[in-house]
């Protein structure tokens, strides 16, 4: 690996460290990441200097000795970042809502679609190997009539008042600023993303309360349709769904997955709630189960 660093990107590394699929090291005090990348190459790249443009930091794509951001290691596609700030701070709303800066173009995004043909294939795979996972056939009914719900909220977005953002692929949980900060995992769309994926997970884990959860949305600037896509990011379960994609990859345990289904009432309160507040300050639609 030290040959390879060496030859396609002329940078002599005295230590490389492999953490799972990918590789560290560091030169002159800046550490730099070694990432397999399986997505549009074009996308990827075009955000990133989106990012760039916009004044926000990211980490840098160092180019190959090709200028190319994408060099074949095992015949797998990797890209090389440096990290010319790491910081292992958790990142918090406020840092979300500094960072995803409008986009003054319009793009076109489709959960709808996107959500459908991840349930359809879901329902299939339950179907296919439920029996060798008795917590996901037992409770995957529950979270696919969540997805359908979240589904049907979308239908009432009217997608000429959806603004575009800088935003990201997923947030997780204890996210920091050094992984908020990865050009793999930013994408553009709308600020609804970001923020239902930060309070989703972070709610469900106890590292927030409901009542600064609704300050905080008091004070962010929505329209009736980017509140109906906050909600919708809310109800959609990607926290179970990103659970059940390790346990069916044999990455973790099935056992883990009861986490979130212990969670559910609790959870479920918790959008009752934001909807309620939601419902009297942007008119967004009734729905009968969170009415209950």
């Amino acid at each position: 690996m030290k040959n390879f660093i060496s030859y396609y990107y002329n940078l002599l590394v005295s230590e490389i460290r492999k953490i799972d699929d990918y590789y560290v090291f560091n030169i002159s005090g800046k550490e730099y990441e070694f990432l397999p990348y399986y997505g549009n190459v074009d996308t990827l790249y075009k955000n990133y200097l989106t990012v760039i443009n916009s004044g926000r930091y990211v980490h840098e794509i160092v180019l190959n000795n090709s200028r190319s951001i994408v060099t074949l290691y095992e015949n797998n596609p990797y890209i090389l970042l440096k990290k010319n700030i790491n910081s292992d701070n958790k990142i918090n709303l406020n840092y979300i809502l500094n960072y995803d800066v409008a986009i003054y173009k319009k793009i076109d995004f489709d959960w709808k679609n996107l959500w459908k043909e991840k349930i359809d294939y879901y329902e299939y795979q339950v179907r296919e190997i439920g029996f060798k996972y008795i917590l996901i056939k037992e409770s995957f009914n529950y979270y696919a009539g969540l997805s359908e719900l979240a589904i049907s909220l979308l239908n009432y977005v009217e997608i000429k008042e959806v603004n575009s953002y800088i935003s990201h692929k997923r947030i997780k949980l204890k996210e920091t600023e050094s992984s908020f900060c990865n050009p793999l995992n930013i994408v553009i769309e709308n600020k609804a993303r970001d923020i239902g994926e930060y309070l989703k997970i972070n709610y469900i884990h106890e590292n927030i309360k409901l009542d600064d959860t609704i300050n905080s949305l008091d004070k962010i600037s929505l329209n009736r349709s980017e509140a109906i896509l906050l909600l919708a990011r809310l109800i959609y379960p990607s926290y179970y769904f990103d659970t059940y994609d390790k346990i069916i990859q044999q990455k973790i345990d099935q056992n883990k997955i009861n986490f979130y289904i212990e969670k559910n009432v609790y959870y479920e309160t918790f959008l009752k709630q934001i909807y309620k507040f939601l419902k009297y300050k942007y008119n967004i639609p009734e729905i009968e189960w969170l009415e209950n």
